[in-house]
């Protein structure tokens, strides 16, 4: 068959990766990739059809049913780092194995991370090896794939533009955070031992012109969110055999992609080695200024600490250590903390995983110790992220006792998430541009868009993907509650009230009946000093 006759069904299970994120309001690179590959290959482009896993499952009898008119079946799917998402839910192992179970006629092949920890799927005619859009491409057009491996970054960064126009189809749409790949693979030469990086075989890197190319066809496309995600360390970027930092690189890169889209809104990362902090302090503070000269604030990089007890460190080859984070997340306050529209620009988080090789009784008690220092110190966190491992091949995981967990989680919510929250949020901070992406009862949940944005919960129903500007008025633990701004105490509804620290829903009601006009009407009815002050901090400009 030629492959302008071949009738495509691309769906996108979503991945999230230790260096890429996929699930909405994220879109992955390599589903992009894949698309443009098809198209490439010679498919046209209304032989293909698109469908994002959610979209699947809300008619998925119907669109099983219709997969059996296609020719070719393609799943891209992985997530091999645990996660909670707002914005959707990754394609199941169960639901990838319904499917290829119970369609029949298309050739179906299933690509992404996931391949790299399983080998074989029930039902599947084809496991795509690395990269998936590199396989199905080779297959395609009949081209040998080990040739095609040795100029990667060149057919990746071809099918990158090509596959732009793919975000158009994307549910999140024109509002979706669009992942952008520097390099494939860590440059470590021995990996960690539970990462699946390390399961990777095919590593390229990408140039700055390669990348600036892909973030200007993404921008005629209509998108203007970015986010350099898709490495494991910003730093090392680009690639050198010496592992040397290159600040004239990264200044073209982001001077590059500012002036490639001119437009911008959102121009984030992820990932930072803290040991490429301290073991090339001098460059990587150059590189740092760089980044914050041309970021978006509200910029996180995550620090993959992964455990302050040294045991757990060394029986897992991580490379970082207490001390060392402990002075990149001093040094990144120093560069990174300066507010724009009342938020730092690039600020630290730190990812620690439980059940490690090594862990005891102990780690909770490390692990606590060090965000204490970090907190005592005065630095601030934008995110701690604690969370279990997930078993990547034969990674022998260690049980964690529940109840302890429990009651060391609690503990760090209580004594440092918090007060932490308070740090980077203060009340009163103006978050702007707030997207609406979930209501519950009689609230409504939003994140600004970018790197691991702090969940807001907004009293009142507010409209869905719609963006507001809010005010910060109360903190817990992993989100923070905000009002819509600005708007005057009469304005508010009972509910919004209720919502404001000292207020409660008794006396939201009292002061909703008195029907009170203007801030002073409001203090008039209070009596509880600290109440009265907090509504004097926020409402003093606009009572």
């Amino acid at each position: 068959m030629s492959t302008n006759n071949i009738k495509t069904f691309l769906l996108d299970g979503y991945l999230d990766e230790p260096s890429c994120l996929g699930v909405p309001p994220y879109i992955s690179p390599h589903i992009r990739y894949v698309y443009g590959s098809l198209l490439d290959a010679g498919i046209p482009k209304e032989y293909i059809d698109y469908k994002t896993i959610d979209d699947f499952r809300n008619n998925w009898e119907q669109n099983k049913k219709e997969l059996e008119s296609y020719d070719l079946f393609i799943i891209i799917a992985g997530t091999t780092v645990p996660g909670n998402y707002l914005g959707g839910r990754p394609i199941s192992l169960t639901e990838i194995k319904k499917l290829g179970n119970s369609v029949f006629y298309p050739t179906k092949v299933l690509g992404g991370p996931i391949t790299l920890v399983k080998n074989k799927m029930p039902g599947f005619d084809i496991l795509t090896r690395e990269t998936a859009a590199l396989d199905i491409y080779s297959r395609l057009n009949n081209n040998n794939f080990d040739k095609l491996k040795n100029s990667a970054a060149e057919h990746i960064s071809r099918w990158a533009k090509l596959g732009a126009q793919l975000t158009k189809l994307h549910p999140s749409y024109p509002n979706v955070v669009c992942e952008l790949e520097t390099f494939r693979g860590c440059p470590r030469a021995k990996h960690c031992a539970f990462c699946s990086e390390r399961l990777k075989t095919l590593h390229y890197t990408r140039t700055p012109s390669q990348i600036i190319e892909e973030v200007n066809s993404l921008s005629n496309y209509g998108n203007h969110y970015y986010r350099l995600g898709c490495q494991t360390d910003i730093l090392s970027y680009p690639q050198n055999q010496k592992n040397q930092l290159e600040p004239k690189i990264m200044e073209e890169l982001y001077a590059g992609i500012r002036e490639a889209d001119p437009n911008l809104k959102v121009l984030h990362l992820d990932n930072i080695n803290p040991a490429s902090i301290i073991h090339s302090e001098e460059k990587s503070r150059e590189i740092l200024e760089i980044i914050t000269k041309y970021n978006t604030e509200g910029d996180t990089a995550a620090f993959g600490l992964e455990s302050a007890d040294p045991k757990v460190l060394e029986k897992n080859n991580i490379e970082a250590d207490p001390e060392l984070a402990f002075q990149a997340i001093q040094i990144l306050n120093e560069i990174g903390s300066k507010r724009k529209n009342g938020v730092p620009k690039l600020l630290p988080g730190i990812n620690f995983l439980h059940g490690l090789i090594g862990e005891r009784e102990k780690t909770f008690e490390y692990n606590y110790n060090f965000l204490k220092k970090v907190y005592d110190a005065g630095l601030m966190l934008r995110r701690i992220n604690i969370r279990q491992v997930v078993q990547v091949e034969n990674y022998p995981t260690t049980d964690i006792d529940k109840r302890r967990f429990k009651e060391y989680k609690k503990k760090v919510n209580e004594n440092i998430n918090k007060p932490m929250l308070k740090r980077v949020f203060p009340t009163n901070t103006i978050l702007k541009n707030v997207r609406i992406e979930k209501i519950e009862g009689k609230i409504s949940y939003g994140r600004q868009l970018g790197t691991y944005p702090i969940l807001v919960a907004i009293p009142g129903n507010l409209e869905i993907n719609n963006f507001y500007d809010v005010k910060v008025i109360d903190h817990g633990y992993r989100s923070i509650t905000a009002l819509p701004w600005p708007i005057k105490i009469n304005q508010l509804t009972t509910d919004q009230l209720s919502f404001i620290p000292g207020i409660g829903k008794k006396r939201a009601s009292k002061i909703f009946l008195e029907e009170p006009s203007t801030l002073k009407d409001v203090l008039d009815l209070i009596n509880n000093k600290k109440t009265r002050q907090i509504l004097n901090t926020i409402f003093n400009t606009d009572g």
